[in-house]
């Protein structure tokens, strides 16, 4: 029997935000009027709160939004590459990597690094790793429909004031991107396994996701 593993942070009220993120995250349940019993749920979130998907329209005026891209983009062949001595550094590949990628033919990357720890704590969104730009450059070349990440950005946390670059490169290249997983020490990273990161179904540039993966 096959095990799925889950790999999306929950939604709550005062959840971690990326800084300057609004609105505030509110989830609110109450009793409905409509009858006794039943409960329903006010929700207040931004498109990029808690494990979401980046669409290029998120830095691109002209890229692609979600609601552009089939929904076959968002399942696939997926690896897990380990990355966890890189915790709070520059993310590059190895040469053993290289040849892994290539015979291997995922739709997605995934990159575990264990920082997903640090959820809740401020220096998530202050001292993450990030990645280099001749990672991206290779996978890009290899043709992946996306990346998934365990921490809060792709870019440094100070790449504001170089314009994210790497966002740029990736997003420009048309991939999607998944930020904020978790769990990703479940993984196998030895070889291919299924990805699913269903984004909610809104005309937007970004959306939070369920995501999991199936062993």
């Amino acid at each position: 029997m096959r095990s799925i593993v889950d790999l999306t942070h929950t939604l709550y009220t005062g959840m971690p935000t990326y800084p300057g993120d609004e609105p505030v995250p509110e989830i609110i349940s109450a009793p409905s009027d409509i009858a006794a019993d039943i409960q329903t749920a006010a929700i207040r979130l931004g498109s990029h709160f808690g494990t979401h998907i980046d669409a290029p329209l998120h830095f691109l005026p002209n890229g692609k939004g979600l609601m552009d891209f089939p929904i076959e983009s968002f399942a696939g062949q997926a690896i897990c590459l380990n990355k966890k001595d890189h915790a709070d550094s520059l993310i590059d590949l190895t040469p053993k990597e290289y040849p892994f990628i290539r015979k291997s033919s995922p739709d997605w990357i995934l990159i575990y690094t264990g920082f997903d720890k640090n959820w809740g704590r401020p220096e998530y969104f202050s001292r993450h790793p990030f990645l280099s730009h001749a990672f991206c450059r290779f996978i890009i070349d290899t043709g992946v429909t996306g990346i998934g990440i365990d921490f809060p950005s792709i870019d440094a946390a100070d790449a504001a004031e170089a314009n994210f670059p790497i966002h740029h490169l990736i997003l420009n290249a048309g991939l999607l991107v998944l930020e904020n997983l978790t769990n990703l020490g479940k993984l196998p990273q030895d070889r291919t396994f299924e990805l699913y990161a269903l984004p909610l179904k809104t005309k937007t540039e970004a959306a939070p996701a369920r995501v999991v993966a199936v062993l």
